[in-house]
């Protein structure tokens, strides 16, 4: 028993000091999305707040892409800002019409370079160029949001969006 304990206990004490410091991390993270959040809601101030999103990543030696959907099923006009200011990594932001399993899915908006700015844009900008790209299509039922993250430093990092309803 103490041969065991004289293992057991250096690694017990190196995963509690292990999460203790990465938790740290995580928290001041936490923090700098909270208030990303709080800039967010001023840049659709005068909207009914109807939600939030936050994408974490850990930005590494290859690319990825994270994928959002947000239900815009009301006839209101929903306004939504991104804040990609906790983004060191290239960052393309793509908006379809459908997910990425759909090989018809039509890309509706576009914004490169991304990273490190904040973003905003309406479901009426969206569906103005949906419907340019397809005459006959009716208003957007949902979207999908498509984060295609570059390489990065290996930092856990954040991207937040969030959304409102013009009352």
């Amino acid at each position: 028993m103490t041969k065991l304990f004289k293992f057991a206990f250096p690694l017990v004490a190196s995963l509690v000091w292990i999460g203790l410091v990465s938790g740290g991390n995580d928290n001041a993270l936490e923090a700098q999305m909270s208030t990303l959040k709080q800039e967010c809601k001023e840049m659709i101030k005068g909207t009914r707040y109807e939600g939030s999103k936050l994408t974490y990543f850990t930005a590494g030696s290859s690319k990825q892409t994270k994928s959002i959907e947000v239900y815009t099923f009301l006839l209101d006009e929903y306004k939504f800002a991104i804040s990609a200011k906790k983004c060191t990594a290239a960052l393309t932001v793509k908006i379809y019409d459908a997910p990425a399993e759909n090989k018809e899915r039509v890309l509706i908006k576009e914004f490169k370079k991304a990273q490190g700015k904040n973003l905003k844009f309406s479901t009426t900008e969206l569906n103005d160029a949906y419907v340019a790209k397809i005459p006959d299509a009716d208003r957007l039922r949902n979207i999908h949001i498509e984060y295609a993250i570059g390489s990065g430093k290996g930092t856990k990092e954040g991207i937040v969006l969030v959304y409102g309803i013009e009352p």
